[in-house]
């Protein structure tokens, strides 16, 4: 009876094989080919084109104004949020390009990008004040899947002037009048500055907050469809006047004020805000 010879044969095989083996297996586990890095990666890119939204982010740009400025914006669509920061030291404008064309739609969203186009100047006033322009259009197929979202910061702002569909609208401690029409998003408008200038503000499919601080004046004309009306006011006095005072209209005057406030919505509230604080506000109001 022959011994088994299995055993011997194990032993005599050469080691240098198994050693590169080995050493593949560890260099596979560290730096770009990392397995679960290139699954993330790929995964990433698979589920942009699946899910039919992309993003673009262009360049900064800046200007230099004497301030402060005016911003006057006409945009196709997209969300328009404006900053007064007295630290910073130049005015920046940020345009974000979006596409939302849905599941499936390939390379579309990525090509869509390239037919937006916008254009911001900064353009002398009369006076010291200067303003800027900008102005976002859309030439190719399906616009109501695009949007240009602008985001603006100031050392100091004076007049706000929105002009947008599909988005929302946030304007931060503008010491002057306001303009904005949107649809499909929220206004914000709250400074710390008393404000005792015009304003107009019309939304539909979207919730309104008007906040601002005491000393501010106002002539209030309100109304709602499909929604409610809500004030709070700490400071000041608010005097209800003639004409219809419900859940969905109010008329009344701040502080004696002249200065026109209009604002209407639809499928959604308005909430009216005069507090020591006016920037001090979370989701729940």
């Amino acid at each position: 009876m022959r011994p088994d010879r299995r055993p011997n044969q194990l032993r005599r095989l050469p080691i240098g094989p198994l050693l590169l083996v080995v050493a593949g297996m560890t260099v596979g586990c560290t730096g770009t080919n990392h397995p679960e890095r290139v699954a993330k990666t790929t995964t990433g890119s698979v589920r942009a084109k699946l899910s039919g939204v992309e993003q673009k982010r262009d360049d900064l740009v800046q200007f230099r104004a004497r301030t402060p400025i005016d911003v006057i914006v006409e945009s196709f669509a997209g969300d328009v949020v404006v900053i007064a920061d007295p630290s910073t030291e130049v005015t920046t404008v940020q345009l974000v390009r979006e596409a939302h064309h849905g599941y499936l739609r390939g390379f579309e969203p990525v090509e869509a990008l390239e037919y937006l186009s916008w254009d911001s100047r900064l353009d002398p006033g009369p006076g010291p004040v200067e303003t800027l322009r900008i102005e976002t259009s859309y030439s190719g197929p399906e616009p109501w899947y695009m949007r240009a979202h602008l985001r603006i910061e100031t050392p100091r702002l004076d007049r706000v002037r929105v002009r947008t569909t599909r988005g929302l609208v946030s304007v931060r401690n503008n010491t002057g009048p306001v303009d904005i029409e949107t649809n499909l998003g929220d206004v914000t408008i709250a400074t710390r500055h008393p404000l005792r200038d015009a304003a107009r503000i019309l939304v539909s499919e979207g919730s309104v907050d008007y906040r601002v601080p005491g000393g501010s004046t106002g002539e209030f004309d309100l109304a709602v469809v499909d929604g409610s009306i809500q004030l709070r006011v700490t400071e000041g006095r608010l005097r209800f006047t003639d004409g219809p005072n419900d859940e969905q209209t109010v008329n009344a005057t701040l502080d004696g004020g002249r200065n026109p406030v209009l604002i209407r919505t639809t499928e959604g509230d308005i909430r009216v805000a005069v507090v020591e604080e006016p920037l001090s506000f979370g989701p729940w109001r």
